[in-house]
């Protein structure tokens, strides 16, 4: 039987505000999504890094390819190419332009024996090679030049021979990398090329003592011609000086790795000598001042190894550049 307290309870009505409190405690509400500026800083902060360490990456596995300097026009040979073309080889002809090229070849031998002087007899250049000697230069004249090079002229700035922001070289540098390979110049790692684009200053260019010393004269001369050419493209208004490289000792004459003859060298020195007639450029004789009467390096003027120059030999070098300027050449304003 049900108690009076259970049948005499009732439940009484909501009202308006308690059933609003109802309501309000049934509703969910979901996530509240809040912006923070932070988290968007750190974000951007991230995304540099990322794209900073792929850069370095691919500058590291890419060498070659530089997006922030923009090589000179014709400065710079690509792998492709440089594979596909042997350097002094000429282009196979078809018969169309050997046919179009014999009227001209006619043509220019009946010009010649009119003239009573054929092509080859007329000089490629005005002049005077190799450059003569002449009055002493001022020590400072060194350091209005730019010296382009191998070893030897690196440790001409190691040895405080010249000033380091005058040497475009490395020990490293040689005519088969110098599109690739890297040099320190004034803390800067740059390519020389890049680093003489429209340069106005003499240049002073001495390559082959590391090239000649695995391959021959006619390879490092034709590498020494692509060389030359991608100079005067990059710095135009600049006046080039080819040097012949120094002699070596006899003991580096009999090495059986990495050894080099003088005959060698002179055969290739007579090269340079002739590709700057041709190009029009200046041909500094340095090898005549560090010769000796056996037409070898003494060793005094060289370093351990025989092939390059010590701090003598340098100063030898160093002063026979300063004796032997042409009289009409004037540095530039």
């Amino acid at each position: 039987m049900p108690s009076g307290r259970n049948s005499s309870y009732r439940k009484k009505p909501l009202t308006r505000s308690k059933r609003r409190k109802v309501r309000h405690k049934k509703q969910r509400r979901g996530p509240v999504m809040r912006f923070r500026f932070s988290r968007l800083i750190l974000i951007w902060i991230l995304s540099l890094i990322i794209c900073f360490g792929a850069y370095l990456l691919s500058r590291n596995l890419h060498p070659d390819k530089d997006v922030f300097v923009k090589p000179a026009p014709g400065a710079e040979v690509s792998d492709s190419e440089a594979e596909n073309e042997t350097p002094g080889q000429e282009p196979e002809q078809t018969p169309e332009t050997q046919e179009s090229e014999a009227p001209a070849e006619e043509a220019s031998e009946g010009e010649g024996e009119e003239g009573g002087e054929s092509e080859a007899d007329q000089p490629t250049t005005n002049k005077i090679n190799p450059v003569p000697e002449s009055e002493a230069k001022p020590q400072d004249f060194l350091a209005h030049c730019a010296f382009v090079g191998e070893t030897n002229i690196y440790n001409l700035g190691e040895d405080n021979l010249l000033n380091p922001y005058s040497v475009y070289a490395s020990e490293t540098l040689t005519l088969e990398n110098y599109a690739k390979e890297y040099v320190l110049l004034n803390g800067t790692t740059i390519r020389i090329l890049n680093a003489l684009n429209q340069a106005n200053c003499p240049i002073y260019l001495m390559f082959g003592t590391e090239s000649l010393s695995t391959q021959g004269a006619d390879q490092t001369i034709a590498h020494f011609t692509m060389l030359l050419g991608s100079l005067k493209a990059t710095a135009p208004e600049s006046t080039i000086f080819v040097m012949s490289i120094p002699p070596v000792t006899a003991e580096a004459e009999k090495l059986t790795e990495g050894g080099i003859k003088n005959s060698v060298i002179d055969e290739y020195n007579s090269m340079l000598l002739e590709t700057a007639n041709q190009n029009d450029v200046y041909f500094v004789d340095v090898n005549t001042a560090l010769k000796n009467n056996d037409g070898m390096l003494d060793g005094h003027l060289a370093t351990e190894d025989g092939l390059h120059l010590s701090l003598e030999g340098g100063m030898i070098l160093l002063n026979y550049v300063l004796t032997h300027v042409p009289p009409e050449y004037q540095l530039p304003e």
